[in-house]
């Protein structure tokens, strides 16, 4: 069984000390600029897109989609040939490699 013992703690010299604050206080100055950093550039960008789409000019209305996507046939016009299917009756995987 470990037991803990306070005599031997070697206690951290005063230069050490010093090191690692400022070197802890640098990498939390430099994630807060990096934050408003980017926080500024977003902004900036913001308002550049809306001071964009205020000044642009209004494009015409796009046309209403159709509910499908070709024409219907006409009725005196047979399905072409090429619209049927023509797999392999042996070729049902689910997965073609």
């Amino acid at each position: 069984m470990f037991v803990f013992t306070t005599h031997n703690i070697k206690k951290l010299p005063l230069r050490t000390k010093i090191g690692l604050f400022l070197a802890i206080s640098l990498g939390i100055v430099l994630l807060f600029l990096f934050g408003i950093t980017f926080l500024i550039l977003a902004m900036v960008g913001g308002l550049v897109t809306l001071v964009i789409n205020l000044f642009r000019t209004p494009r015409p209305p796009t046309p209403r989609p159709l509910d499908y996507p070709f024409p219907p046939r006409s009725p005196s016009r047979p399905p072409s040939p090429k619209s049927r299917s023509s797999r392999k009756p042996d070729d049902d995987d689910v997965i073609d490699i």
